[in-house]
């Protein structure tokens, strides 16, 4: 199958995608990896008014240390996990837990941010989120905030998200 018509956006910045979805509100989609959201696009599960891809926007691509706090960007990709020095110097467990998603093609797409947002329970990334005891840094139209993620995830592909874009960074206390 194909997916339905829908306004391709592509913005710059975190804060052009925040204006995006609140713009279009619940018929958008955010795209980071599309490894969950394409296959719900082709057999018409997800029927967006528009796309919004978050892919080029490089402050989501980030993986610091800051001070005590190593904080992982949505849009850094999976694999990327596997082998950074900060990741497994300061949270071992996370390269451990990311060669267990799929094969290595999936974690060359797939995303830090479109996994947790995504939340699957049976999926690596939300519950290493929750074993490390990580904190999310979400930002839609109204600010930041912080939600630790045992609070984030409230069922079975159900968040504290609602229905704006929110996801910015995954961050854990460095040991």
């Amino acid at each position: 199958m194909k997916p339905p018509a829908f306004t391709y956006c592509d913005p710059d910045s975190v804060d052009e995608a925040v204006a995006l979805k609140n713009e279009y509100g619940i018929d958008s989609l955010v795209l980071a990896g599309g490894q969950s959201l394409l296959p719900m696009l082709n057999i018409r599960l997800a029927r967006p008014e528009a796309l919004i891809d978050i892919n080029r926007i490089s402050d989501l691509q980030k993986i610091e240390r800051w001070s005590d706090v190593l904080e992982i960007g949505a849009g850094v990709r999976q694999y990327q996990l596997e082998d950074h020095p900060l990741v497994q110097e300061l949270v071992p467990l996370l390269p451990q837990a990311v060669k267990f998603i799929g094969h290595i093609e999936n974690r060359h797409r797939g995303t830090v941010g479109g996994s947790i947002a995504h939340a699957d329970s049976a999926a690596e990334l939300p519950c290493t989120a929750v074993a490390l005891d990580a904190t999310l840094v979400v930002r839609g139209p109204s600010g930041s905030r912080t939600i630790a993620a045992r609070d984030f995830f409230q069922g079975w592909m159900t968040t504290a998200l609602g229905r704006v874009l929110e996801v910015g960074s995954v961050s854990r206390p460095a040991p």
